[in-house]
């Protein structure tokens, strides 16, 4: 199925490789529609050779505010803290490129990574699990997707008492794919001693506090 996705560039006049980039695109099964019609339901892609105010500004519009999932792709190289102003106006993700056949790819990539993300959001592992339709939640529930199925990366999870940690650690061992993850073992560390933590976590040898 193809995906839909709608691109903007911004800044100097970059007609030549806008075609480019929407023919290679299409090669992989992209569909690039118009921004106007579909900016408010579709995943998007903004070019832009600098991070500007005026870039942020766009991008906080067409994401609104971090609504919509929009990758930002530069062709110059981003200095300073300007890709945290990015994720912070609204962008989902951020690539720097040079080659516009490689940049390409690597949107294609990210794209059929995002449907799989939405499309296991919206699956009944999931939604069983954590009920709500807020836009925190959703957003909340596409990086634990991200980090549970597409990576092995440990993961720290904060909240308040009573905003479903214990739900959310479940739910990243029940989407994680490694064949050899072992059960979820739950420890309330506030029953644990800071002389006896190293046993309580790692084990202990038979006698080793008695001598025997």
């Amino acid at each position: 199925m193809a995906i839909n996705v709608w691109i903007h560039w911004i800044g100097e006049n970059q007609k030549p490789e806008h075609c480019k980039v929407v023919d290679l695109l299409i090669q992989q099964s992209i569909k690039v529609q118009s921004l106007d019609a579909y900016s408010c339901c579709n995943s998007g892609v903004i070019f832009s050779s600098e991070v500007t105010p005026e870039v942020c500004n766009q991008l906080r519009e067409l994401s609104r505010n971090g609504h919509n999932s929009v990758l930002v792709c530069c062709c110059k190289p981003i200095l300073g803290d300007a890709i945290w102003q990015l994720m912070e106006a609204g962008a989902s993700d951020v690539l720097v490129f040079t080659e516009y056949s490689v940049i390409a790819h690597e949107i294609a990539a990210r794209l059929q990574r995002w449907e799989i993300v939405d499309r296991m959001v919206n699956s009944p592992t999931v939604q069983n699990s954590l009920v709500g339709q807020s836009q925190a939640l959703k957003t909340i529930l596409r990086q634990v997707v991200e980090v549970a199925y597409f990576t092995d990366a440990s993961v720290l999870i904060l909240g308040e008492s009573g905003t479903g940690k214990e739900l959310v650690a479940n739910l990243i061992h029940a989407l994680d794919t490694r064949s050899n993850k072992g059960e979820l073992v739950i420890l309330d560390c506030s029953t644990i001693t800071p002389e006896l933590s190293g046993s309580e976590f790692y084990g202990h040898e038979r006698g080793a506090f008695t001598g025997q």
